[in-house]
């Protein structure tokens, strides 16, 4: 049964690598992201689309990440998905690239404003910089299109009691190659969220 659901998940998140499963609300999967991946003071840039958003980004900031809130003026932001083209300016200003992580979220529950993720990668790769794209699809996986592989997403975090329509309380990381490399040198603590133990015993169901 365990090989069969991390087989299942994979393609729903339209990915070939490991889906690592929690028993955590979303916000668990949140901060599984952000401590497998960076160290602390490390800076992350993050775009602000409305009331999940700002939570993700309080959370960066009590977990002793820097991070830097993009957005339109006032509460305009909030009626409107990611500015690409906002965030590739700044990751071009970025020449020592101090900023390790671009984190969006997909599909902004309060508002129900959702963002051209693809586009996205596509300003990080204009922009030539190393960052790590992260996504918040808690509640646009299974909703709406969302493809991990194919828009060059490093971890995608998503929720059961959205689009899944199950109970809440399990919550998801899918992880890219380059976010598994980066997590053997993050140094931010970290234990029940760690992916290297729960990769490996997945591989056994």
């Amino acid at each position: 049964l365990g090989l069969k659901v991390l087989a299942g998940i994979k393609a729903i998140f339209k990915t070939r690598h490991p889906v690592v499963i929690y028993p955590a609300s979303g916000t668990g999967a949140w901060e599984a992201a952000l401590s497998n991946t960076l160290s602390p003071g490390d800076a992350v840039l993050m775009f602000e689309t409305g009331h999940f958003a700002a939570l993700w980004k309080k959370m960066a900031e009590n977990l002793g990440v820097r991070p830097e809130f993009l957005g339109l003026p006032g509460t305009e932001g909030w009626r409107h998905g990611v500015k690409a083209d906002l965030i590739e300016a700044r990751l071009r200003k970025d020449t020592g690239h101090a900023i390790k992580a671009v984190c969006v979220v997909h599909n902004e529950t309060s508002t129900g404003v959702t963002s051209d993720i693809a586009a996205v990668r596509r300003a990080i790769d204009a922009a030539g910089h190393p960052a790590l794209l992260m996504v918040d699809s808690i509640s646009g996986l299974a909703s709406a299109d969302f493809r991990h592989d194919e828009w060059g997403v490093d971890v995608t975090v998503s929720g059961s009691q959205k689009g899944l329509m199950l109970p809440p309380g399990i919550s998801f990381n899918a992880l890219s190659p380059k976010a598994i490399e980066a997590a053997r040198t993050a140094r931010l603590p970290k234990a029940f969220w760690a992916w290297d133990e729960i990769v490996e015993m997945n591989k056994g169901g």
